[in-house]
C-alpha cells in the first residue's frame, strides 16, 4: 500500500515540474510548426511563357532540407522533452533544483572566472592531479609521494602563469566572489556528489587564482566564521606554505568546525607543509601524535585517513 502511495506521490511529483505548453498553446505551436514543415519541403514556382505573357506555368518539387529536419525536430519536441525527463529523473531533478536554488548561476559565473583569467586548465590540472583522493601513486615511498606531489603542484602553477595575466588585486576579489559562491552552496545545496562537484571546481578555481596574489590575509581567513574564506586560506597555503599555521590547519582538518570537505581541503594544505619544510622534533612528534589519533575517529572518512598516512609516512620518514 504504501509503495502504490509512494508511486502515486512520486507520478504527482514529476508531472508537476515537467515543463509543457497549455493544450491551447500546444494546438498552435504544432500547427505553425506543421505549416512550415511543409512549406520548407515544397519548391513551388510561377512563371509566364516568353512567348505569350497569357500562358503560365505551375510546377512543385518535393525537397528535404536540414531546415526541414529541424522543423521536425521542434514539432516533436513538446513530445520528447518531457519524455526525455521521465527517463532520466535524475535530469529532471537535477534542472529542477538549479531553477529553484540559483546555483546554475553560480556554475555560469564560475565558468566566467576560469575562461576571463585563464585558470581553466589550472584548476582542472590541481583537481585531477593533486586534490582527487587517490591521485598519488600506491606502494611509494615517503620521497617518491613528496617528488610527486611537489611536480603536480608545479606543473599546475605552470599552466596558470602560461595563460593568466590577471593582478594581485582583481585575483583577490575574484577569490571572495568564489568564497561567496562556495558558501552559497555549502548552505543551499543538499548533501551528495553534486555538491562535492561544484566545492570541488570552485576550490580548484581558487587554488589557481591565489598563486596571483601577494599579501594574503591569510591568518585572518583561517580564523573566519566564514566557510569560503576558510577555503581560501588553505588554498594559500598550498601555494605558500608555512610551519606557523600548522595547529590551526590541525584543529580544521580533525575538528567539527569543518565538513568533510573542507577538513579534506585543510589536510591539504596541511600535506603540502610537511613536504616542502622541515619541521623541528617537537613539532614533528605532536602532528604525528594527533594524526596517529585522528585515524581512529568514527567520522574520519577513507578520503581524510588517506591523507592522513601520508602525511604520517612523510614526517616519520623525516623524523
Amino acid at each position: 500500500m504504501s509503495n502504490n502511495l509512494t508511486q502515486k506521490f512520486n507520478q504527482g511529483e514529476r508531472s508537476a515540474v515537467i515543463p509543457g505548453f497549455s493544450s491551447s498553446l500546444r494546438k498552435k505551436y504544432s500547427i505553425s510548426i506543421f505549416i512550415l514543415i511543409i512549406l520548407s519541403v515544397l519548391n513551388i514556382s510561377l512563371a509566364s511563357d516568353e512567348v505569350n505573357s497569357n500562358i503560365w506555368s505551375f510546377s512543385v518539387e518535393l525537397k528535404v532540407t536540414s531546415t526541414t529536419l529541424f522543423l521536425v525536430f521542434l514539432f516533436w519536441l513538446p513530445v520528447l522533452l518531457p519524455l526525455l525527463l521521465t527517463q532520466f529523473p535524475q535530469l529532471q531533478n537535477s534542472l529542477t533544483w538549479l531553477r529553484e536554488q540559483g546555483i546554475e548561476e553560480v556554475e555560469t559565473n564560475l565558468l566566467k572566472i576560469k575562461l576571463r583569467y585563464g585558470v581553466q586548465e589550472a584548476s582542472q590540472s590541481y583537481e585531477e592531479k593533486v586534490w582527487n583522493p587517490g591521485a598519488t601513486g600506491a606502494n611509494l615511498s615517503a620521497q617518491e609521494v613528496h617528488q610527486q606531489i611537489e611536480k603536480r603542484y608545479q606543473d599546475a602553477i605552470a599552466l596558470v602563469d602560461a595563460a593568466s595575466n590577471i593582478d594581485s588585486v582583481e585575483a583577490l576579489k575574484r577569490i571572495d566572489q568564489l568564497a561567496t559562491y562556495y558558501d552559497k552552496v555549502r548552505e543551499e545545496m543538499p548533501s551528495g556528489s553534486n555538491r562535492t562537484r561544484l566545492m570541488r571546481d570552485i576550490s580548484s578555481t581558487m587554488w589557481a587564482l591565489v598563486t596571483k596574489t601577494t599579501n594574503f590575509p591569510v591568518y585572518e581567513r583561517l580564523i573566519s566564521n566564514k566557510a569560503g574564506e576558510r577555503m581560501s586560506a588553505y588554498k594559500y597555503l598550498e601555494w605558500q606554505p608555512s610551519i606557523e599555521y600548522i595547529d590551526l590547519l590541525l584543529s580544521r582538518a580533525i575538528g567539527i568546525l569543518e565538513m568533510p570537505f573542507g577538513q579534506y581541503s585543510a589536510l591539504l594544505a596541511l600535506r603540502r607543509i610537511v613536504t616542502t619544510k622541515e619541521l623541528n622534533s617537537t613539532l614533528s612528534k605532536k602532528t604525528i601524535d594527533i594524526l596517529h589519533w585522528s585515524t581512529n575517529l568514527d567520522y574520519m572518512g577513507a578520503d581524510r585517513r588517506r591523507l592522513m598516512v601520508e602525511i604520517l609516512s612523510i614526517l616519520e620518514t623525516n623524523a
